[in-house]
């Protein structure tokens, strides 16, 4: 388990399924990943079951939790590149009620220090859509820089969205936690 001030990383339990079903499909969230609905909608357990199965497969992920216990959302480092010392970091907040809050941030800095002292990684990868302005400022804010980005990687509403590659490496975290 890795504990923070805002929120505590730690393996699924139960009562999470129920929660997430609880917070159901939020518009925002969905399309902050690239997806589409039209409005919010309701989740049902078994769709909860499946989607937290799917989002962790192998590579360390933890449900991320408030310091109360509750379930808010998701995150992970896979793949994991053993021989490149690499991975690649995704996170969800999923509670709607719970974004803005820095609980990003915490939860980004948790795991990529994670990655670097207990993984021996070297850099750590992500993708993220260009207009999610919220998740670029929690990784910016843990040291990720721009690496890249992939042009009209989306096309939703009849518009073309890019997807913005960025990756910190362990000498900038060292030397961002030092500062």
């Amino acid at each position: 388990m890795l504990v923070g001030k805002l929120v505590q990383l730690r393996p699924m339990v139960e009562r999470d399924v129920v929660v997430r079903a609880g917070l159901g499909r939020n518009r925002e969230i969905v399309r902050s990943f690239g997806g589409d609905l039209p409005a919010d909608a309701p989740m049902t357990e078994s769709d909860a079951r499946a989607q937290l199965e799917r989002r962790f497969g192998p590579g360390p992920h933890w449900v991320i939790a408030d310091p109360s216990d509750q379930f808010i959302g998701i995150t992970r480092l896979a793949p994991i590149d053993r021989r490149g010392k690499s991975a690649r970091f995704a996170i969800g907040i999923l509670d709607p009620d719970r974004l803005g809050q820095g609980l990003g941030t915490e939860t980004t800095n948790l795991v990529v220090r994670y990655g670097f002292e207990h993984l021996a990684l070297d850099k750590i990868e992500l993708t993220v859509l260009a207009e999610n302005t919220r998740a670029i400022g929690a990784y910016a804010k843990n040291g990720f820089v721009e690496t890249g980005r992939t042009r009209n990687a989306l096309r939703r509403d009849g518009r073309w969205y890019d997807d913005l590659h960025m990756a910190i490496d362990a000498s900038a975290k060292t030397a961002q936690d030092r500062g």
